[in-house]
Order: C-alpha cells, then structure tokens, then sequence
C-alpha cells in the first residue's frame, strides 16, 4: 500500500471541509497533487485555462454556498489565474486557491519562480505558505476559515516536497466559528425607524448583502408594513420574484417601474446595498433623499456616499426588528401596488426588427420566456451585461450570477460550468458578448468532456460592443472594436457541442428542444443581433 501524503492529507482535508469537486489545470507545481486525485472522493474538473478554473470555482461557491476550491501550478500558472482571484475578491466570494509550487530547496532559482502571495495580496483576503508538512493542518484550516470568514478568496501555497512528505499524524479537523449574525444596537434601530416614518415616499433598495443573508421575506413583510416599493441592485435580482412591491433593478439596469418610483423617494433604506455608481446612476438617485444604509461590513457604511443614518448588523436581523418599530401604512402600499402593476413591463416594449439580425433584447425575453423559473443564470462583462439584467426574468429557486464589481470579460461560461458541476440536473443559461467568449471560447470543450449541458447564448454583434458605442458617443468615430465573429455554431460543432446561428425567433426551436430534454450536450447559440442596439441604461457607461 502506497504512504499516504502531504498531497493525500490536504485532498481528504478539503473534502471534510464541505466541497465535492476539486476544480482547476495541472503542472509541475502540483502534478502531485492532482494525481493523488485517484485516490481521493473529490470529484476534478480541469478547465484550458487557469483563469477559467478559478471561476469555475466561483460560479460553484455562488450556487452552493460551500467555498470553491481550485487547484494552479506555479509562476504562470497562478499569473493566469489573477484576473479570477480578483473578480471573486471584489464580488466576495469564497475561494481556496492551491497554488503548488517548486520544493523549498532552490525555490527562489526555479525557472518560474514567483513571489505568489506577494503577487496575489491585493485580490485575495488571506494568503498563507506551509512551509513544512507539520504545519500542513493547522495552515488549511486557517486557509478555509479565513475564506468563510472574510467571504472572499484564500491563496494557500504548497511545495512540492510537501505535497510528496509522508502526511502528518495529527488528525485534521476543520475550523469552525459559530459567529451567528451581527445584531443591529437599539438605538441605531430607533433612528432608522424615525427616519422612515418621517418620509412621505420611502423606499427599500435590497442588495447582494441582502440575497447573502437570505433576507428576502424579511423585506417583503417590512416593505407591506411601511408601504414601500422594493427595488434591488443588480447583485440581488430575483430576491422577490413576482413579489408586487418589487419594482425590478434601479440604477444602470433601470426597469420602467423604478424608473417611475424611485426618483420620487425621500428617504432609501439601503440593505446590503453599496450605493456605488452604478446603483446611484452616479448620483442621479437619491440625490434629495434621506439614506439609513444597512451592512454587516462597517467600512462599506458611508464608502461611496454620505449616510444619514448607518446601521452595522446583518441585513436579515435589521430588517426585522425595524418591521417591529416603523408604523403601518396599509393605503401606501396599495397605493405602490396599483402604480408598480401600472408600470410598463419591459418585455412588451418597442424592439427593433431586421431580417438578417435579431434585436437582443427580443432574444433575451424569448430565452427567458423558454427557461425554469429556478434555472442558474450566468452574465458576461460589456454591452451584453444589460440585456439579461433587464430581460430574463428569474422566478422562484432561480439566481443570476454576475460579476460587475470588476468586470472581467470572460466570466459567465466558466461561472456556469461551474453551476452546473455543482448541481448537473439544474438548468444553466450563460450569456456572453461574442468578445467575452472569445477569451474562453476553448472551454466549451471543457463542457462537452463533463457532459455539462449549459446554454450559451452569443450577443454576437461583431465588436467589444460597449467600447464600439462609447467611442461613438464620444469621439464620433470607433478604432479596434470592430472585427468579423466566426461562425460559432461551427465552431462549437468542431468543439463537440451542439451549435445553433439565430437570426429571428423563428430559429429558437433548438433551445426549448434542449431545455425540455435536459440534454447533457451543451448547447451554443450564435445570435447574430442588430449592433445598433445598446444596452438598457447606455449612455452613462
């Protein structure tokens, strides 16, 4: 019988520690590694990419609440996969990233040698080296408790001569904090209150703290007891599907029943919300109003804009002990009710039409009409990002994953396969620019060799579509954002995958086909849309 290893004792401690699958690209910094994966319970699922495996990892923590482990190799290895570690930091998601690296002895003389905690300390909450194999146990639980900790991603590095030491003899037990949630003072709770009584038009606005804490029926019940619309950020879309307070997103992603409701407010009562530029329209909204900003994260109280009223506690226990203290207003709310179910639904809107092209928006309100209401729905960077944000509806058991804090390209195919790694009966629909595909395009082959059924439908305009409009708008002329797209549903034949071209609704058969079978063949939609269509909420960009 072989000796079991360092390598053998760190893949039984992340299996302990609650994830199923072990995502990531193998090289000679942990080639060890990832072949004592054969005799391991954790499932591996390589991507072509190191960047893609990192977000792989991501798109599987956001839909399991597990943190996402991801396996690099050193030196280049781990540089590919910055731009991933950077998007999960930003958007707080929580990672282990093992990084194996050159034996201790003549590290700092290997070919690729790397300073990779230096390297990574801006994109990452935590990162740690073991150095020896003794302190192999108590260095990943400090890895995995940070990561849950700080909710964000952990960059743990281990040598090689680690990785093939004989494993340690203490027993690896996880680290687990029982922290419970952060309660909001009384007093603190008192002004809140104060303040939205005090308002004529208050209004709930529900951020990804607010999705994170499971707080939606919490809002709910304080919205009906205050009489207030509910509006949501980006980051916490469908947290109150066919909820009649609900206005949609405000902000960039404007539906027509916040565009109505929310310059009206006098006083915002900010849950999870960041009140960044994006969700303040770069201070457009909220302008006049009075704000109680709610989060568990004290430097993000007041970051992007004065607060009059800062509440630190977790969004779920804050929302409800207010519902305790404000005063009821039940004409208000049927007040609310009646204008939000006045309001224009954004799918009924004017669209354009063409016979070669399809406008986008009517290709994302098709997608979204043939979709689960519970299906994981994944967003790319660029003009395509406000299509789904304001089109594809999500119902009941459904989440969109986004990554608009950094913005990376390239985010949503491997943030679905990730999903879809995590639960493969659950329906995932990807959306990307043809732009944003192209940097990852040859993992569509990484979902043909898992048998990862996800739909991947291509905004394919032919350009970095954002960056073609915002040149126009500001320099009337546009450079390098131009370029002929392949023929995708070719390509994605060639890759093993099912390819569609769509050019009008009458071309979708092959989408609803997919959906009611549940086939295990991803399926890539090569939209050829109308480029003159910008996004909703273009100019500001």
């Amino acid at each position: 019988m072989t000796e079991r290893t360092g390598s053998d004792y760190l893949l039984a401690a992340v299996e302990s520690e609650g994830p199923s699958t072990l995502f990531g690209l193998v090289g000679e910094g942990n080639a060890h590694l990832v072949d004592r994966l054969h005799e391991s319970g954790l499932e591996y699922r390589y991507a072509r990419h190191e960047g893609v495996a990192v977000t792989m990892a991501d798109g599987y923590a956001r839909t399991t609440g597990r943190v996402g482990v991801c396996t690099l190799t050193h030196g280049p290895g781990l540089t590919n996969g910055v731009t991933g570690l950077a998007s999960a930091d930003r958007d707080g998601v929580p990672l282990v990233v093992i990084v194996g690296d050159t034996s201790i002895a003549g590290r700092e003389t290997s070919l690729q040698y790397l300073d990779h905690l230096g390297v990574t300390d801006p994109v990452s909450v935590y990162g740690a080296r073991v150095e020896t194999v003794e302190t192999l146990p108590e260095t990943t639980r400090r890895a995995f408790a940070k990561a849950r900790e700080r909710s964000g991603p952990v960059v743990l590095e281990v040598p090689a001569d680690v990785q093939e030491a004989a494993a340690p003899e203490e027993p690896y037990e996880p680290k687990r904090y029982e922290t419970g949630r952060i309660r909001p003072d009384a007093a603190r709770i008192a002004a809140a209150a104060d303040a939205l009584d005090a308002a004529e038009t208050p209004l709930i606005l529900a951020g990804g703290g607010a999705s994170a804490s499971a707080a939606g029926p919490a809002i709910a019940a304080l919205a009906e007891r205050l009489g207030a619309p509910v509006a949501t950020t980006f980051y916490a879309k469908g947290l109150l599907p066919d909820h009649p307070l609900c206005t949609g997103i405000a902000g960039t992603f404007m539906t027509p029943a916040s565009a109505e409701l929310v310059p009206e407010t006098d006083a915002v009562l900010a849950v999870g919300a960041g009140l960044s530029g994006k969700t303040t329209r770069y201070g457009d909204l909220y302008a006049d109003a009075s704000v109680v900003q709610v989060d568990v994260d004290r430097e993000a109280l007041g970051r992007h804009r004065d607060v009059d009223v800062a509440v630190l506690g977790d969004a779920r226990e804050t929302v409800s002990a207010l519902t305790e203290r404000v005063s009821p207003d039940e004409g208000r709310a049927e007040r609310v009710r009646r204008r939000i179910s006045e309001a224009d639904d954004p799918a009924d809107l004017a669209f354009e039409t063409d016979p070669d092209r399809i406008d986008p928006r009517t290709l994302t309100v098709a997608v979204s009409r043939l979709s689960p209401p519970d299906a994981v729905v994944t967003v790319d960077s660029g003009n395509n990002t406000g299509f789904p944000a304001v089109f594809h509806e999500v119902g009941e058991g459904g989440e969109m994953l986004v990554n608009g804090n950094f913005g990376a390209m390239g985010y949503s195919l491997p943030a679905a396969l990730g999903a879809k790694a995590a639960d493969p009966g659950r329906p995932v629909v990807c959306y990307a620019g043809d732009g944003s595909l192209m940097q990852v395009l040859g993992d569509v082959e990484t979902a043909v060799r898992y048998d990862l059924g996800v739909i991947v439908v291509i905004y394919n305009d032919a350009s970095y579509g954002i960056i073609r409009h915002r040149q126009h708008l500001e320099y009337g002329r546009e450079t390098g954002a131009s370029y002929d797209s392949p023929d995708f549903a070719a390509v994605a034949e060639g890759l093993g995958a099912r390819g569609v071209t769509v050019r009008s609704l009458d071309d979708l058969d092959p989408v609803e086909r997919h959906l009611a079978e549940g086939s295990e063949v991803p399926l890539v939609v090569d939209a050829r849309t109308i480029p003159e269509v910008a996004r909703p909420g273009f100019p500001p960009y």
